[in-house]
């Protein structure tokens, strides 16, 4: 008989929370890689007590509670617990079969996080996690050299926990969720099936295809987080708000020495300006896999966003030289009039998220 907690059986159960601090049931399961941290602060306390050795009892102080996560397959039906796990704002997918994701992030007012309630176990069901107030302090996004699929690492931070296997800290509901089922045939998001697009103004996206040069690239998205803890009574130190304070997006892209990166007139030279230049970045993906027929509607993502370089680093791509450039988003009130927008069409109800 094998010895029971195989890391095979892991499992990664997300459900978007309707209420801040009101665990739900998971609705989806995720080919996710990764384990939470669980810390609960046990502290011993700074006491003389007659004894070189810990004599008195350990304080719990406010728990840290994270889970560091990667995808080495991002799906299109998993790029909406992504953009909502870290912008919020309550985004809801529209469509009967083929579902549309908009997200156009606030910046002059600040959106509500959404909240997510994160299951995490193997075959042991007793010793199952069950995280809630979740959502995504920061993630990552990596698009490959050779145009295979995007992967993606994440940094989930919750604001309660409890277990199947704990007297003092019980889970709400059934733990793990029944019935859910890993979708072994998900949609994969490819650099091969990308373009971008830089130009000075939204309009000229249309026709500022940059072609033959990009290798690959990472997109960074992250922030400062207040967390609230107050004091009402509830005998908790779970979390009672928490808060987006900054937030940064960040595209570092590699490419090769063409007309359009290097030379006047080019990004390279927007970045060498005296003057902070202004560009608009599209990115564009649509893949071959229909999510509607009848008319033909494919899985697609765009992401638009105006940004300005910050540096360029030299770079190889086999014998030859390549730049890579690092620009940062800013709230652009005039044109994009965003700081950032993304419209996903997927398979995900927003009942599933």
């Amino acid at each position: 008989m094998p010895v029971a907690g195989l890391v095979r059986l892991r499992r990664h159960y997300f459900g978007r929370e309707t209420t801040f601090g009101t665990k739900v049931p998971a609705k989806r399961a995720y080919p996710f890689k990764g384990t939470p941290s669980v810390n609960l602060n046990w502290t011993d306390p700074d006491v003389d007590a007659g004894s070189i050795d810990p004599t008195a009892a350990p304080i719990r102080t406010a728990s840290d509670v994270t889970a560091p996560l990667t995808d080495n397959g991002l799906e299109y039906n998993t790029v909406p617990l992504l953009l909502s796990g870290f912008f919020g704002a309550s985004v809801d997918g529209t469509g009967t079969d083929a579902i549309t994701y908009v997200y156009e992030p606030a910046s002059t007012t600040v959106d509500d996080l959404d909240a997510f309630t994160y299951e995490f176990g193997d075959d042991v069901t007793d010793d199952w996690f069950q995280l809630g107030d979740g959502f995504l302090e920061s993630f990552e996004i990596t698009a490959p050299e050779g145009l295979g699929a995007l992967t993606t690492s994440m940094s989930w931070r919750f604001g309660s926990a409890s277990s199947t296997g704990s007297t003092d800290s019980p889970v709400t509901g059934t733990v793990p969720t029944p019935g859910l089922t890993l979708d072994t045939e998900g949609v994969k998001v490819y650099l091969k099936d990308m373009g971008i697009a830089i130009a000075s103004s939204v309009a000229g996206l249309t026709t500022g295809a940059i072609t033959d040069a990009l290798h690959s690239f990472t997109m960074r998205f992250a922030g400062d987080i207040d967390q609230k803890r107050w004091a009402n009574g509830d005998q908790s130190f779970d979390v009672d708000q928490f808060v987006r304070a900054t937030r940064s997006i960040e595209l570092e892209a590699t490419f090769s020495k063409t007309d359009d990166i290097v030379g006047t007139g080019s990004e390279a030279d927007a970045w060498f300006s005296d003057s902070a230049v202004t560009r608009f970045v599209q990115l564009t993906f649509e893949s071959l896999e229909l999510a509607d027929t009848g008319p033909d509607v494919p899985y697609s993502w765009v992401m638009t966003f105006p940004m300005r370089y910050y540096t360029r680093a030299e770079g190889e791509s086999g014998g030859n030289s390549t730049v890579v450039l690092t620009g940062h988003a800013f709230f652009e009130p005039d044109d994009l009039e965003a700081v950032f927008t993304s419209t996903v069409i997927c398979t995900l109800p927003a009942a599933d998220l």
